[in-house]
């Protein structure tokens, strides 16, 4: 049951894809962590290579060119069931089939404070931080003291901006991407 109605809906969601370009290139894996996964972050392959997707851990999963891109918000998606995927802010659940976008123009989630300019390189968080808090996967303008690295291959099309999305606030920026196909 809804409980939270807007009169103005925010013109994008992280997750949203821009438009219907002719060059688009989405994937399905399954979500292999515990705690699902969000939609409009940066995910890379799983433990099963070709079957699963999960938040980078490492500088090399995101620099390394086998990064399979953004997770793709689904509006006709029941939300999370699991608590730890709900406690998280996911979107998707342990095992949910994501799908993930490699080519093309789509809204990410960044970095609560990041500072995002249009059409400066994008960098994609591998390390979790505290203050503030820092999603992995998550996009932001630089290293941020070696917790996030550049991501071949996308840049950002658009300076951030913060949106309301049924109570949360959320800081996001259009991106567009080409990772190789996998």
């Amino acid at each position: 049951m809804q409980t939270v109605h807007a009169i103005d809906m925010p013109g994008a969601y992280p997750g949203m894809v821009a438009d219907s370009g002719l060059v688009q290139d989405t994937i399905s894996r399954l979500a292999e962590d515990a705690a699902g996964a969000r939609a409009g972050t940066f995910v890379v392959p799983g433990t099963d290579a070709e079957q699963q997707a999960v938040a980078p851990t490492t500088a090399a999963e995101i620099t390394d060119g086998d990064g399979l891109g953004v997770v793709i918000y689904d509006a006709s998606k029941e939300p999370a069931r699991t608590a730890v995927a709900a406690a998280a802010g996911n979107e998707y659940d342990v095992e949910d089939m994501l799908p993930v976008y490699g080519k093309g123009r789509i809204w990410v989630l960044c970095d609560a404070a990041a500072t995002i300019v249009a059409n400066t390189p994008c960098f994609v968080r591998f390390a979790q931080i505290s203050t503030p808090a820092g999603i992995l996967g998550a996009f932001r303008e630089d290293v941020d003291t070696a917790d996030a690295a550049a991501l071949p291959g996308a840049f950002f099309r658009s300076a951030h901006r913060d949106v309301v999305f049924q109570g949360d606030t959320y800081r996001i920026a259009l991106v567009e991407i080409s990772v190789p196909t996998a």
